[in-house]
């Protein structure tokens, strides 16, 4: 066999490339629970129990057995039938399905030549080939996650290999110091995770070169190691069960996640859920952690049920299964394979063999295909659908569940008729206790219930508050919508965020930062709207432990409250700042004049408190409080408030000289009491009128819908730019020359015909043409009232 040999200089290390030629081939204590559907049972149809295939790995290559066989059209039954075997007469160490089911690569000793046999089998074409002939034991094998035949394989011999399954070319990554027994591909970057219980080391797959590597200085022993690219951190797991993570950007460690200390035991299998946000350990006994990557703690401990104690792998499967939204695969040490609802921490099946115990197990990322591996030396193919209940277990599974006879070999009944039935009857009356449950949680969250307590007491229970909000704003907790969001990563508008926005807390950095993208994903046009970080900065702030509220909260707001703030997009939002200087002339004309007087535009007033949510001016439990009553009312009444605070720092405003004074006062924590501002915008939102406050335009409510999100079309109207300003120009200038006339009394008659003439003169088209009258409309009345002041 010829090869031809190149090396790549990397730092401390060299990258081999071998091209062979001529191959052939303070937490919460859960208990689970079970439920019905525990059980595989096996069809009657002679047809379906005779439909596996068969493959014998004795040649160099071969068929699979039949030529026939579609695994496409087989992986869909709910049955737990195999659809293809594959044997060794030797035994197989290693097995790995692609990303799409098209290749099982499987590892087998040969003791001819005392060496360990790489073998493919192609599901696709029903045909298998020797690939390559290895020196040392397989210690880990793994596809990549998106390229269907790029293969991962570790050695004994220290050594990673890159193959490609298909043209047969390997790359050889060589640097560790002890046998890698882990290999973790990022899903979303191009970072490969190598590690054994030492050492870490982080690859590039493009360029083929080592990027970092950590030795790690720890009193236990590493058993898992991954790259969380929803969060761009590294995470390494011990055997003690402690987290430690590093920023996979700078390397420096971040921070650590410890265990509660009357825990004592040893774990020996990890993983994380697909968004990022969740790992679970499990060790030698029955207890299974679930850490918070978000709270950086440990939020629950988990028993599992006895035939799942002494783990030694586990998984969260893929998200088929429109029920179960997060499905975790343990496998112990006995051959037990539990598939445990993460969400309820219910076990959904069992599966255990009569002869032979389960070795290991691996699923293809899309959801489609199941491999188990034997200690009797094979390996079996199995649609994964079939790991979870199905919708409707009628009569006839259970009859065919107590008769062995009608079962697959390789599979017992865990859960007999009986326990079944008493299963169905506790489902039932859960489901009761669960109904009544949310009978009186609607009884709870009843909006005058609560709407009246918040006007007795001015504010809600903190205890309460998150819920009584998520209530208020009807958040649907689309996990799967925003699942999909998070994993089309950070949104490169807002890559550099930690250079515009200074956080010293990582964590509440990056969530921000992801839920800006989700945003940026769902309407891209978000991405160019700068002051985006500062206004929902506060919400992420208080959400912080929950991205999907987080993400909720924001466009819910952005939809409701914000929903003419972009019609002018660059510039500050005229019509909402219009009705904000038309309000504030109803209430106090004086204190208007003055800011007129100034040359202040409500765009250096209002719109710094709107676009910070008033965070610029209010902090802390005052903040709360004050988005209590913003949120438990219509979106107008978020103008009012506006109003009300100006009024409400009068004095202040009055004592004013300058413009700049004014812009300071706007951009600062300010010594107004909140409960005055909200009892004020209370009053003015009762008595303003429909023709400065016009509600049936700002009120009506936009709801995120179950599964899904609503359309963004708030956005700019097509307006040209340069009208668009010069019209703004002129207006502005009407209502500064409005303001003087409270100077020149003599000449009030006179100047308010002359301005009133200039209100006929623009002659603008379409719908610019109607904004610019209304705008104007607004303004004719507000000089009109200065008028009756003056001449009061």
């Amino acid at each position: 066999m010829s090869k031809e040999l190149r090396s790549l200089e990397v730092p401390n290390l060299h990258v081999h490339i071998a091209v062979l030629a001529n191959i052939n081939g303070a937490f919460q204590v859960d208990k689970i629970s079970s439920m019905d559907a525990s059980s595989f049972v096996i069809e009657k149809n002679p047809e379906i129990l005779n439909m596996g295939g068969k493959v014998v790995l004795e040649e160099a290559a071969g068929v699979v057995w039949p030529q026939t066989l579609d695994l496409c059209s087989l992986q869909a039954t709910h049955k737990l039938v195999t659809l293809l075997e594959v044997i060794s007469q030797f035994g197989i160490t290693n097995a790995a399905l692609s990303c799409h089911g098209k290749f099982l690569a499987v590892t087998t000793p040969w003791p001819q030549d005392a060496t360990t046999r790489l073998y493919i089998v192609h599901l696709k074409e029903n045909r298998y080939y020797f690939l390559n002939r290895l020196v040392q034991n397989c210690t880990a094998l793994v596809y990549h996650p998106h390229a269907e035949n790029v293969l991962f394989l570790a050695t004994e011999a220290t050594s990673v290999y890159q193959i490609d399954v298909v043209s047969g070319n390997i790359v050889v990554l060589a640097g560790h110091l002890h046998p890698v027994t882990g290999i973790v591909v990022a899903d979303q970057t191009s970072l490969i995770v190598t590690h054994n219980h030492q050492e870490v080391f982080l690859w590039d797959s493009q360029e083929l070169k080592l990027v970092s590597k950590l030795r790690i200085d720890h009193q236990a022993s590493v058993v898992w190691a991954c790259d969380v690219w929803q969060r761009s951190e590294l995470l390494v797991c011990f055997k003690n069960g402690s987290l430690l993570l590093w920023s996979s950007v700078s390397r420096e460690q971040k921070t650590s996640i410890s265990i509660p200390h009357n825990i004592e035991d040893q774990f020996n299998a990890f993983n994380i859920s697909s968004d990022g946000s969740w790992v679970v350990g499990c060790g030698s006994g029955q207890l299974m952690l679930v850490y918070s990557l978000v709270s950086r703690t440990v939020v629950r401990v988990v028993q599992l049920p006895q035939t799942a104690a002494n783990v030694q792998q586990v998984a969260f499967l893929p998200h088929i299964h429109p029920t179960y939204q997060q499905v975790l695969a343990i496998l112990n040490t006995s051959g037990n394979l539990t598939i445990i609802d993460f969400n309820t921490s219910t076990k959904l099946k069992n599966v255990r063999s009569q002869r032979f115990k389960i070795e290991s197990f691996t699923f293809s990322t899309d959801g489609g295909l199941l491999a188990l591996t034997y200690c009797s030396g094979s390996t079996k193919v199995y649609g994964i659908q079939a790991l979870f209940p199905s919708q409707n277990t009628d009569s006839q599974d259970v009859m065919a569940a107590q008769n062995p006879g009608c079962l697959e070999v390789e599979f017992t009944i865990v859960k007999d008729q009986a326990e079944i039935e008493g299963q169905r009857e506790r489902k039932e009356e859960g489901k009761h206790k669960i109904e009544e449950q949310n009978k009186e949680l609607k009884k709870l969250l009843d909006r005058n219930k609560w709407y009246s307590i918040l006007q007795e007491y001015g504010q809600y229970p903190s205890k309460y508050r998150q819920m009584i909000w998520v209530s208020s704003l009807d958040l649907p907790r689309n996990y799967k919508v925003f699942s999909l969001l998070l994993k089309k990563g950070i949104h490169t508008a807002f890559e550099n965020l930690d250079d515009v926005v200074p956080i010293a807390d990582r964590s509440l950095l990056q969530t921000l930062q992801g839920t800006l993208s989700c945003l940026a994903h769902w309407a891209p046009f978000l991405a160019t709207v700068e002051y985006l970080p500062e206004l929902i900065f506060p919400f992420v702030k208080y959400f912080q432990r929950n991205p999907l509220l987080s993400f909720e909260v924001s466009v819910t707001f952005l939809l409701n409250w914000c929903k003419l703030w972009f019609e002018f997009w660059p510039q500050p939002g005229v019509t909402i700042l219009n009705m904000v200087e038309s309000v504030l002339c109803e209430r106090d004309p004086e204190l208007l004049a003055h800011l007129m007087k100034l040359k202040v535009q409500a765009a250096e007033y209002a719109w710094p408190l709107l676009t910070s949510a008033f965070s610029k001016v209010v902090s802390g439990n005052d903040w709360l409080v004050l988005w209590d009553h913003i949120f438990s009312n219509v979106p107008s009444f978020l103008l009012c408030v506006v109003v009300a605070f100006t009024i409400k720092s009068r004095k202040s405003l009055m004592s004013c000289k300058e413009k700049q004074e004014v812009k300071v006062y706007y951009n600062q924590e300010s010594w107004v009491s909140v409960n005055d501002v909200i009892h004020k915008a209370y009053t003015i939102h009762k008595k303003a009128s429909t023709e400065s406050l016009p509600k049936d335009i700002l009120d009506p409510w936009i709801t995120i819908p179950q599964g899904g999100l609503p359309v963004f079309n708030i956005g700019p109207q097509d307006a040209r730019e340069a009208q668009r300003e010069d019209v703004e120009h002129r207006l502005r200038n009407l209502s500064i020359e409005t303001a003087l006339h409270k100077s020149s009394s003599k000449n009030t008659n006179q100047s308010a015909a002359t301005k009133k003439e200039e209100l006929f003169i623009f002659d603008t088209r379409g719908e610019l043409k109607r904004q610019e009258k209304e705008c104007m409309k607004s303004i004719a009345n507000l000089r009109r009232r200065h008028l009756q002041d003056m001449q009061l």
